[in-house]
Parts: structure tokens; C-alpha cells; sequence
């Protein structure tokens, strides 16, 4: 397996169909299918922000995955220290590849790429529904810090 970062804005959006998928399947109502035109050009805009990060998870020649990460840099308040980061926002793996150690060697990509960066942690949220990805997390030694909540207001 190899983990390359790249900028080929078409591939991640083309990968990004299984993640988008899941989301439209787990909360409809908050989700918009799949459609690669727009999203290529979403992801063509922020890949121009140095800051945006993308991964693409390949076996032999074959992409399987992609991260798309975010490094963050959180300047002091009264309230916070100043803090550098790596969020996750998305990372998937076809499932055809799963349960066979890619998310567990993203991961460690991840965290050796946040060491050369100068970060302190590694930061991400996924939906409540998702089991597969809080049991993933948990068991790689991810923490749940804060729970983020909403109330429907009609």
C-alpha cells in the first residue's frame, strides 16, 4: 500500500463517492447525493488553501481512499492556548479494502506527517450513527474530548 499526498482535485472527488453515500444513507435529510461536477469543483477551490491537505490511498496502482485533512493553527485567547493541529474531515477506504489495516496505516501516516508539521494531536468528528468509524477510532487510541449537540427547531 502506498499513501501519497497530491492535489488532483478529479480523483478525490471521484473517490469521495463512498463517503458522500454513506452520509446521504445515515442523515438525508442533511445530505446531498453524490454529483462529481460540483464536487470537483468544491474540492478544485479549497485545494488552492495551502492548508488543505489530501491523501490518496493507493494498492499497487490502484486508488482505494483518500484524507482530506485540514492543519489547523489556533492562535491564544484569553480563553485557549495557542494549539496546531491536523483535523480529519474525511478519510475512506473502498470497501472491498477494509478491515485489512489500510485505516490503521493512514492513520500512522497521518500522525508521522502531523510529527513533521510541528502538531500536537490529530483531530476529527463523525456522525453518532457511524459505528464502524467510532469503534475504528477508539480502538487506534482516539479519544472523545466533546460531544456536539443540536435541537430541530421548526
Amino acid at each position: 500500500m502506498e499513501i501519497i499526498q497530491m492535489q488532483d482535485y478529479e480523483l478525490v472527488a471521484t473517490l469521495n463517492k463512498n463517503v458522500q453515500d454513506v452520509h446521504v444513507e445515515l442523515f438525508p435529510e442533511s445530505f446531498t447525493p453524490y454529483k462529481y461536477e460540483p464536487i470537483r469543483d468544491y474540492f478544485k477551490e479549497i485545494m488552492m488553501d495551502s492548508n488543505q491537505l489530501f491523501l490518496v490511498v493507493k494498492e499497487d496502482t490502484t486508488p482505494i481512499g483518500y484524507v482530506w485533512l485540514t492543519l489547523r493553527h489556533s492562535a491564544e485567547t484569553p480563553f485557549k492556548k495557542a494549539s496546531k493541529s491536523l483535523y480529519i474531515h474525511q478519510i475512506s477506504i473502498d470497501k472491498n479494502h477494509s478491515n485489512k489495516g489500510a485505516g490503521s496505516q493512514v492513520i500512522a501516516y497521518i500522525e508521522k506527517l502531523g510529527k513533521q508539521l510541528g502538531v500536537t494531536k490529530i483531530e476529527l468528528d463523525y456522525w453518532i450513527e457511524n459505528k464502524i468509524a467510532k469503534n475504528f477510532y477508539k480502538k487506534i487510541g482516539f479519544m472523545i474530548t466533546r460531544e456536539v449537540v443540536h435541537k430541530e427547531i421548526n
